[in-house]
């Protein structure tokens, strides 16, 4: 790499970036001691490692800088007491429920997403008032969870607002973002008659990026089969566009200089138009590079044109280190990279490149494993057979959706309605999902190490064969390392304990009243990470939306093996649970006074409601005592009056974790309870500013006078005793 200085620079900028960015010390220290002993095998050996030095410090200034540019614009926001928010609409998008107006208001560097439930029609370029409020967007509060505000930070978005009714102050009549709207509905009128069904939509969220018409289901299709990277407009899309015109024009006697920039400038058009995405971004500049060497005659470096757009972009907007898209983009690109650089030493002979072809996408899959394991906590073992068969179809497919769009539907469109249809049926078989869990980044490191010593057979040597069978154990002891732990998880106004034991995941409760869909982006995630893909059991302890909301979705998606229900009458809604189950191949037990629930280091005992109890439904919440490896814990539902005073007649113990019961409600943990409890850390989960008041005042009081350890999901997130 001393011939490449850019890919040094690049890499120095974004561990400079991962150093300051979560602002813990143990992470800074481990970047700075690598750097230190980094720049010390360098000097020692005379290698050139400044690159690396300038780019790392460079970055740090620059994520230093930005994150103070960005608590000054959240001061701005706050010093407008007005609720009145006059901007400029920049993109229209829909969604589920309400129409997404991104806008951008003078005075603030950061974008704004406004979720508006009305039907007036808005334009890009439109200027409109409204009453609202804004809001910065959240940080992830579970292990595993998806961070809303990470994302789009690295779109430079950084509020949100919800609105009933806005006002058109004037309307757009020209200027780029009226005319790339214009375009874009053009492209999906027109796409709309081509193609029927999901390949429509398919080819929607191919050309233009636009995936609201594809279902959660169909999403989740792609990503389980390792090829979501064709739903989003990507670098392949880009040099499908920009390079084929390039080679089109030349074939018909078209110079260098006239074919590479009419190539560049459709490229660019096209990236911009779809959104410029940032793997769009990183396409458009190494194509510009490659034109660049083919109008001057210079070699094309790969990997420093690669190098060079990544240092642009980061210039350019800093957070755009936070797009997982960002990562994943760029590490595709230097494993592809590298494959082929490794590739051009050997002898090419017919039978080694079909070879080549057929192992290319097995090496690719080698190469982004680690960092893909990092990020998504699993990965399909044989999705290099999709892609095998899906990325020349995609290809093809795109190239005739994108060269043909403006024509009327005819047999070409045919054709890539059945590409298109290929690969919706490749995405919907199952290609062996392993998921490892969460893995710390030294696991990444050392991954890439041992990987690299097998491949250059430095494994020959003693040293290297010792590091190797080393590097071998580590990774594997990461994964298999037994992770025990009970957790608490944030998931709004609602309930979910998480007990990780060897043998799977159990979940008491699982639902909120105040967060939708908890289940696939709160609790499903944290499974993952935590190294699983079902719940082993899953416990509701009583029939309230907050308890079960969640839990129904994962039964839904056929993600739980056994589901416990209290052993009480039952309701309409106790009877919809039931049938979800059924109908998913889910085994249901029953639950009453002194069942257990035993696994290795956990046993809990049910103290309460008795068999077929009448009581009202708070009241009859499962309630679970017992140790849950080695804390004696108390885990209470929503029980409270009636419940409480039943529940201190049958058993109960001092404990040394309590599940506060409904909330911190008013009614429940009454003093003649926490007598007998003596907790030592109350655990309360709740959500943020909900309009219960929960948790309760007195609670708390009540709380403090027994000298109970307050921990609460609302203000701390997930709770975890490991």
């Amino acid at each position: 790499m001393e011939q490449r200085p850019l890919v040094l620079i690049f890499a120095g900028a974004l561990s400079g970036m991962a150093a300051v960015w979560n602002q813990k010390i143990s992470t800074a220290v481990f970047f700075i001691v690598v750097i230190l002993i980094g720049a010390g095998i360098f000097i020692v050996k005379k290698k050139t490692f400044w690159p690396f030095l300038v780019g790392f410090f460079v970055g740090l200034c620059m994520l230093f800088i930005k994150a103070q540019d960005i608590h000054k614009d959240f001061k701005r926001a706050a010093n407008q007491k007005t609720a009145i928010l006059q901007a400029t609409v920049c993109q229209v998008a829909k969604t589920e429920k309400s129409t997404a107006f991104l806008l951008k208001k003078k005075g603030l560097e950061g974008k704004i997403m406004l979720y508006y439930t009305g039907d007036l029609k808005v334009m890009p370029g439109d200027k409109i008032v409204t009453t609202t409020q804004l809001q910065v967007w959240e940080k992830q509060t579970n292990p595993g969870q998806f961070s809303s505000q990470n994302y789009y930070f690295s779109k430079e978005i950084y509020y949100r607002a919800y609105t009933k009714e806005i006002k058109v102050l004037s309307h757009a009549t020209g200027g780029t973002l009226f005319w790339q709207h214009i375009i874009r509905m053009f492209i999906e009128q027109k796409i709309q008659k081509q193609y029927h069904g999901e390949a429509a939509a398919l080819v929607r969220g191919m050309l233009l990026g636009d995936k609201s018409d594809l279902g959660k289901d169909v999403v989740d299709d792609f990503k389980q089969s390792g090829l979501i990277h064709l739903l989003a407009v990507s670098g392949l899309h880009i040099s499908l566009a920009g390079r084929s015109l390039y080679r089109l024009l030349k074939r018909i006697g078209i110079g260098f200089f006239c074919s590479s920039v009419v190539g560049f400038a459709v490229a660019l058009s096209y990236a911009i138009l779809t959104g410029g995405s940032v793997s769009s971004i990183r396409a458009v500049l190494m194509l510009g590079v490659y034109f660049l060497s083919q109008i001057f005659g210079q070699s094309y470096d790969f990997f420093s044109s690669a190098a060079f757009a990544g240092i642009v972009i980061l210039l350019w907007h800093p957070l755009a280190f936070l797009d997982l898209g960002f990562l994943l983009s760029f590490c595709a690109v230097f494993v592809i990279g590298w494959i082929q650089e490794k590739e051009q030493r050997k002898k090419k002979g017919w039978m080694r490149q079909i070879m080549e072809r057929v192992s290319f996408p097995i090496k690719i899959q080698i190469g982004m494993l680690p960092i893909v394991l990092y990020l998504q906590y699993e990965t399909p073992v044989f999705s290099f057979l999709a892609n095998a068969i899906a990325v020349p179809a995609a290809s093809i497919a795109f190239t005739i959706a994108l060269a043909f769009v403006w024509a009327p539907a005819c047999f070409l469109h045919r054709v890539a309605e059945i590409l298109f249809e290929v690969i919706l049926w490749l995405s919907r078989q199952e290609y062996g999902m392993i998921t490892t869990g969460h893995v710390p980044f030294l696991w990444v490191l050392i991954f890439y190490l041992v990987f690299y010593g097998c491949i250059e057979k430095k494994f020959l040597r003693p040293i290297y064969a010792a590091l190797m069978v080393s590097g071998m154990w580590v990774i594997i002891g990461i994964v298999l390392l037994p992770k025990n732990s009970l957790a608490f998880l944030d998931v709004g106004q609602g309930d979910c304990t998480a007990i990780r034991a060897n043998g799977g995941m159990i979940f008491i409760d699982g639902g909120s009243s105040s967060v939708k869909n908890i289940g696939r982006y709160r609790m499903l995630p944290y499974l993952r990470y935590e190294g699983f893909q079902k719940v082993k059991i899953a416990i509701i302890t009583h029939m309230d939306e907050d308890h079960y909301s969640g839990i129904l979705e994962l039964i839904e998606m056929k993600r739980v093996c056994y589901l416990g229900l209290p052993e009480v009458k039952k309701d309409g809604t106790y009877k919809k649970i039931e049938r979800a189950a059924k109908k998913a191949g889910t085994k249901i037990f029953y639950l009453s006074k002194d069942r257990k629930l035993l696994a290795d280091r956990i046993s809990l005992s049910v103290l309460h409601p008795q068999k077929g109890s009448d009581l009202e439904k708070n009241a009859a919440s499962l309630v679970f005592q017992g140790m849950v490896f080695g804390k004696k814990v108390l885990i209470t539902g929503d029980v409270e009056k009636e419940g409480e005073e039943e529940l201190q007649k049958e058993g109960l113990k001092p404990v040394d974790v309590l599940k506060v019961a409904h909330h911190g409600s008013k009614n429940a943990t009454k003093e003649d309870f926490l007598k007998i409890t003596y907790p030592k850390i109350a655990v309360i989960s709740c959500g943020k500013n909900n309009r219960y008041g929960h948790p309760h005042k007195d609670v708390i009081q009540r709380l403090l006078q027994y000298q109970v350890q307050i921990k609460r999901t609302d203000q701390e997130g997930a709770i975890i005793f490991r």
